[in-house]
């Protein structure tokens, strides 16, 4: 099989002696938070003015504020 991306092999072919760390997903008013080790992740929502607020910023510390 031949593959032409312009992705690098590395991105497609990922070391799989490596685990990726799991993720939690916890819910918050308006939307859903991505936390991996603690810190937030990803913000998931339909509210534009969540992705304003500071608390669901990445890689902040989940439930500091």
């Amino acid at each position: 099989m031949i593959l032409h991306s312009i992705v690098s092999p590395s991105d497609i072919f990922c070391n799989r002696d490596e685990l990726p760390a799991s993720s939690e997903y916890r819910r918050v008013p308006g939307g859903t938070v991505e936390v991996v080790n603690g810190r937030v992740r990803r913000l998931i929502s339909t509210d534009p003015r969540m992705y304003l607020n500071d608390k669901y910023r990445p890689d902040t510390v989940f439930g500091k504020c």
